[in-house]
Formats: structure tokens, sequence, C-alpha cells
């Protein structure tokens, strides 16, 4: 077994050496993960169940506390991978969000094109943040961009939706359809300003 993981380990190395990243971002690592299948290997859906995803969870939480210090090369980065092209998120973003560093709180201006949305029920897409250590699970936070890695924030408040279903949603990691009731919350300490409630998954 010793053999094998080393085996593959210099298998990555040799892969990973045929491209000299551009940039040190996760994201470029990320974009030579899918283009590379051989990579895939080494993170089989079991081995992200039982050690990967609880890293990712608790870390999504520290990373929920910094959306806006995502780096500008990260973003430029992240540009090219897949996003939600929901016209609902161009809506969303008009949300002007600013930060006490000070105070370590977000704050939000909510314009009427989004207090407008309160209490209808939307239909968005975008991808799965999840905030539990389980296959299926009823909470989670939906992004417009591509989750790319635990330690770089995925965008910015104005792009991340408090996502809470009426039946349990299994994890992917592509990009899905959700439909629920909008709200308006205004969680300072996460910079989390919006919610679906009731929330479904449509299928695609």
């Amino acid at each position: 077994m010793k053999q094998e993981t080393a085996k593959y380990s210099a298998s990555a190395s040799n892969l990973l050496a045929m491209e000299p990243p551009r940039t040190t971002s996760c994201t470029s690592l990320y974009t030579r993960y899918t283009r590379y299948p051989s990579l895939r290997v080494f993170l089989p859906k079991q081995l992200f169940s039982s050690f990967l995803k609880p890293i990712c969870i608790a870390l999504s939480l520290f990373l929920l506390c910094a959306f806006n210090t995502q780096p500008l090369d990260e973003r430029k980065a992240q540009d090219a991978l897949p996003m939600s092209k929901t016209p609902l998120w161009d809506t969303l973003q008009k949300t002007k969000v600013k930060v006490d560093k000070k105070q370590g709180y977000y704050s939000a201006k909510i314009p009427p094109a989004v207090k407008n949305m309160a209490g209808k029920e939307l239909t968005i897409s975008g991808f799965m943040m999840p905030l539990e250590s389980k296959d299926k699970f009823k909470h989670f936070l939906l992004s417009k961009r591509t989750p790319t890695c635990p330690f770089c924030p995925p965008g910015e408040p104005n792009e991340i939706i408090d996502v809470w279903t009426v039946k349990p949603v299994e994890y992917t990691d592509d990009m899905i359809t959700v439909k629920g009731k909008f709200e308006l919350i205004n969680d300072k300490e996460m910079g989390l300003f919006f919610k679906l409630k009731d929330a479904s998954r449509e299928k695609s």
C-alpha cells in the first residue's frame, strides 16, 4: 500500500510539474487538477467525505469572517472558472457591503430591488458550501462562484446565500439549482445578508 501511495505521489508531482504555475493561487492548482484527470485518484469521494470535507467545513467558518480579504489575483483567476449566470445574482450584487475591521462587523446597504425580493419564492443556481460533516444536509451556503479552496473566500458577501432546505440534499461539487422563499438577514459577524428558507433542490 505504501509503495502504491509513493508511486501515485510521484505521478502527481510529475503532472504538476508539466506546467509551471503562473500564480501561487489555489485556483491555479484547482485548474490543473481538473485538467489532468489522473490527479483525481488522490481525492476519491470516500476520502473527501471522511477526511477532507470536515476540514473544509471547519475552515469555511473561518473564511466567512474574511470575505473581503480575497486576494485580487485569486479572484481574477477564479473568473475563468464556472460561475452561476442566474440574473438574480446581478441584482444581489447591487448590495453594497462594508466591513469595520476594528469591530469585526459587516454592514450592508440593501437596494430597493433586493428589498422587493423579500418574501418571494425565487429560483437560483450556484455551488454548495457544506456546513455539516454529512453526505446529506439541510443547511448549506450557496455561492455564485466555484469554491476552489477552504483557505480562500469564494467571493464577496453579496455573492453568498444562506440556504435551509425542507429535505436533506446530497452534496455535489457541480452547480445546482435551488428554489425557496427569499429573506433578508443581518448576520454582521458572519457577513451573511441573504437567506433562502423552505428550499428544495430543483432537477437540472
